[in-house]
């Protein structure tokens, strides 16, 4: 599942999510718009965060996705 379809299902904020793993909104921003590619250590934080509903496979599909 994408992050953002994530987000919007559990009805938070890019900024809201990003305080609860400690990360800036801007991070989540530039992950959510495909503008950067997130560490191992955030992928694991977000993939926690979303008790696995959001895996570092679903970065690699979207990185994937985005260069079609």
């Amino acid at each position: 599942m994408l992050l953002i379809d994530y987000l919007n299902e559990q009805g938070l904020s890019q900024r809201g999510f990003a305080a609860e793993c400690g990360l800036s909104a801007a991070a989540i921003s530039r992950i959510v718009n495909g503008n950067r590619f997130p560490c191992l250590e955030t992928m694991r934080i977000i993939m926690v965060k979303t008790k696995g509903r959001v895996t570092a496979n679903d970065f690699l599909q979207q990185s994937i996705s985005e260069r079609d």
